[in-house]
């Protein structure tokens, strides 16, 4: 027997020996010790019914039924640490001999025995039931419906700034140049839907444009249900969207394409007025492709198969903040709109903060000759079935001769 276990053992008078152990790091001597196991069963029985029903419920919590013993000359201060470890509050460390380290809780009441026939020495039979961290449900953000949110509020914020700055009232030929930019404006956005949907969803977004289109004579005159048409249209197109890069790209371009006008006027004008349409419209069309960008990329990050990694969720990411940030400093807007963008710009931003930490990470790696792809992908991915991703990812002519170069590869 080692050293180190003769120093942990005593032996009573009986015979028995007592192993060292601890509590809450306070030593103690144990010989005898019990655990009781199970499992949580509810039994149901039901009348007229001779075969009972159990309900598995889970393992019963472990039960550690432990005699430890204080004994020597400093058997009295040693007693007295030991009963305040057992009376502290929480679950503490114990040490058992057999049961090795356990997190554990006192089970009720602990019984201290002292006799004059045994001086120098206290017994205290205690029961320790395992313990664990209370873990509770854990909360999350959920960033994509505060994307939406906040995508909502600047829709709202671009329409009320349309419906101010935009009138046709009193000259015809304001109603005819709204007309003919608002064609050309919902136009573009038939070919977002046509370029970024599925047949079934361009046939619903072409009747919603048919209908606008075909009413703009009135709507015009109504601006507030003009642009409720327009973010009909789009709530239409993120909902049916099945290429969501693809209508990203689009939106990006009518951002671009809907500069202000450079062109000045005689104040009080037609000519003044007719600018001021336009450039109402211009800034409605910049908007409503910020926030519908907002929500398409929320949507793109949610599909693996369309944003695979998180530097693409990355890029995506900052095109649309350099726009949105080119928006609040190029074009000066209204404070509600510039609070509103601002909100949104903070909301996708946290969005892909959030979920990209779930993609996968680009990277390289260089084989050291000509392999199969079936082989590398094993290799890289411990899984062969990604070799058609390797091949497709970087343009192999012949899955069977990977060329020794570096490779991109998805961790």
């Amino acid at each position: 027997m080692a050293w180190r276990d003769e120093m942990g053992r005593i032996t009573l008078p009986d015979g028995r020996q007592l192993v060292a152990g601890s509590f809450r790091g306070v030593p103690f001597r144990t010989v005898d010790a019990e655990i009781r196991v199970g499992r949580r069963n509810q039994v149901n029985e039901y009348p007229q019914r001779d075969q009972p029903y159990v309900d598995d419920l889970g393992r019963k919590a472990r039960r550690y039924a432990v005699e430890l013993y204080v004994i020597g000359d400093n058997y009295f201060a040693e007693r007295n640490a030991l009963i305040e470890a057992l009376e502290a509050k929480g679950p503490g460390e114990l040490i058992h001999p057999r049961y090795g380290a356990l997190t554990v809780s006192v089970d009720g009441d602990a019984g201290v025995k002292e006799s004059p026939d045994r001086g120098g020495m206290a017994r205290i039979t205690v029961t320790f039931v395992e313990d664990a961290a209370n873990n509770f449900p854990k909360s999350v953000d959920d960033t994509v419906s505060q994307v939406e949110i906040s995508a909502n509020a600047a829709d709202d914020a671009a329409e009320a700034d349309f419906a101010e700055e935009f009138t046709v009232e009193g000259i015809s030929v304001l109603a005819t140049e709204a007309i003919k930019g608002l064609t050309s404006s919902v136009a573009g956005l038939l070919e977002t839907a046509r370029l970024a949907t599925s047949v079934g969803g361009l046939a619903t977004i072409v009747r919603l444009v048919g209908g606008l289109t075909g009413n703009l004579a009135a709507l015009i005159r109504t601006p507030v249900v003009l642009v409720q048409g327009l973010r009909g249209i789009y709530a239409q197109l993120v909902q049916e969207v099945s290429r969501p890069l693809s209508a990203i790209a689009e939106l990006q371009h009518v951002f671009g394409g809907n500069t202000r006008s450079p062109a000045v006027a005689l104040s009080g004008s037609s000519r003044a007025r007719s600018l001021s349409n336009d450039t109402a419209r211009a800034d409605l069309q910049r908007r409503l492709s910020l926030s519908n960008q907002a929500r398409l990329l929320a949507v793109a990050i949610t599909n693996t198969d369309v944003v695979a990694t998180s530097d693409q969720a990355t890029a995506l990411r900052d095109a649309l903040v350099a726009q949105i940030d080119a928006e609040l400093e190029v074009n000066d807007p209204p404070a509600a709109v510039a609070k509103a963008l601002t909100a949104m710009r903070a909301a996708v931003v946290r969005d892909v903060a959030a979920r990209s930490e779930f993609l996968r990470r680009r990277s390289t790696y260089t084989p050291q000759a000509v392999l199969p792809a079936v082989v590398l992908a094993h290799r890289i991915y411990q899984d062969a079935a990604r070799a058609d991703e390797l091949v497709a990812r970087n343009g192999v002519a012949h899955p069977a001769f990977v060329p020794a170069r570096p490779l991109e590869v998805l961790r």
